[in-house]
Parts: structure tokens; C-alpha cells; sequence
């Protein structure tokens, strides 16, 4: 049995993706991360995994047909992700991959490969470009990689790698991937994107085209 879950958060501006701002207005960092999110969900729904989650920083919001919407317990993310995976890893033999919400370049296929990954490896990570991870996925409860992190900062993915190698746990790592954090960000996708290159999916694109950020020729995947 596999679990595919994705850590998000309701769009509502002035509550999300704060570091947008003020190179952009809270409204249109709320509708950024609506269109992430849309993706992410929607990529989710398409993948191998046998069940799916959507676990919610604050409250359910909306989400496709098949997914199905928990509340994240915990006062940090590391308490969250220990109880997501309590819940995802019961006693019978599986595994659970919990992906963030804000990864523009995350797609099904590389769901399908993490997951593949978690078939054969106890521990699968997918480095992020700032220091993070867009995807973590065990085959057992394994809180000790969650203590005393430094969450948000550039340690992150290093401090896992060391807490999982002291528990005798080798990581299956996965391609690495940018997240949608700050202006530089932004600006970096929105380059991608005039270049022709993938980038995102189309509901990110279709949030970016809206604001006027993409020129003609990008507008369309």
C-alpha cells in the first residue's frame, strides 16, 4: 500500500507565501500559490499511489475527487510530519510520500518515480534548491529524523541526512527541484517559462499569465 499526501495551505491572501510581498501584493501571492496548489493536487490525483491525502495547515480546502483532506497536528512542521506519518504507516507493510504545495516543477512522473523509490528504499528524499526538501517518503515512522530542525533555513535536507544516517537509514534521493518562495523565484520561473522550457503546470502558468508576467509567446504551455 502507498500513500501520496501534500502538505498545503488554504489560499487566502495575506496567509500565504508572505515572502512574495511586497514585490508582490498579498492578493497575488494568494493566487500563485492557488495555482501551485491546483498542480500539485492535480498531479497527485494522476499518481501511482494507492491512497491520497491532502493534509491542511489550516482547515480543509478544496481538493479533486479521490484525494481525501486531513487536518496537520503538530506546533511545528516537524511534530506534523511525524503525526502524518503515524497516520499514513500503520502496522501492515507500505510506505507514505508527503510532497510539498509550492514546487512549480513537480509532476506526476516524478510522483510515480519517488514512490517507485519507496517500493525498494526505506527512506526517498527530493532535494530542494534551497536547502529543503520537496518530498520526503519513508516506509516506517521514523520521528527521530523530525527533532530539533531547523525548518525554513538551508540545514534542512543536511540535518535529515544526518539525523536518517544515525538511525542506519540510507536515502533513496530524487531529482532536485526549486520551490516558489521569494521575488528571485518569481523571476526565475518566469524566465523558464519565456525560454520555452516546462517549468510549471498550467494552472501556475495560467495564475502568472493573469498578473502579466508572461509574454506572448509563454503564455500557452
Amino acid at each position: 500500500m502507498l500513500r501520496l499526501a501534500v502538505f498545503a495551505r488554504a489560499p487566502a491572501s495575506g496567509r500565504v507565501k508572505s515572502r512574495l510581498s511586497p514585490a508582490l501584493p498579498e492578493r497575488l501571492a494568494a493566487a500563485l500559490y492557488a495555482g501551485l496548489l491546483t498542480d500539485t493536487l492535480a498531479a497527485t490525483a494522476r499518481a501511482r499511489a494507492d491512497e491520497r491525502f491532502a493534509y491542511w495547515a489550516d482547515g480543509a480546502g478544496p481538493a479533486p475527487a479521490g484525494i481525501v483532506s486531513r487536518a496537520q497536528r503538530g506546533a511545528d512542521l516537524g511534530e506534523r510530519l511525524v503525526h502524518a506519518f503515524a497516520e499514513m504507516l500503520p502496522a501492515e507493510a507500505g510506505g507514505a510520500l508527503v510532497v510539498a504545495s509550492d514546487t512549480p516543477g513537480l509532476t506526476k512522473e516524478l510522483l510515480d518515480a519517488a514512490l517507485a523509490a519507496l517500493e525498494r528504499h526505506e527512506l526517498v528524499l527530493g532535494p530542494a534548491h534551497d536547502g529543503g526538501y520537496w518530498c520526503i517518503g519513508l516506509r516506517r515512522p521514523a520521528p527521530e529524523l523530525f527533532s530539533g530542525v531547523a525548518w525554513g533555513s538551508p540545514a534542512v535536507l543536511a540535518a535529515t541526512l544526518a539525523r536518517a544516517s544515525a538511525a542506519g537509514l540510507h536515502a533513496a534521493m530524487q531529482p532536485p527541484l526549486g520551490d516558489l518562495d521569494t521575488p528571485p523565484d518569481v523571476a526565475e520561473l518566469v524566465g523558464a517559462l519565456a525560454r520555452g522550457e516546462p517549468g510549471c503546470g498550467g494552472a501556475t502558468r495560467a495564475a502568472l499569465h493573469a498578473m502579466g508576467m508572461l509574454p506572448a509567446a509563454a503564455q500557452l504551455p
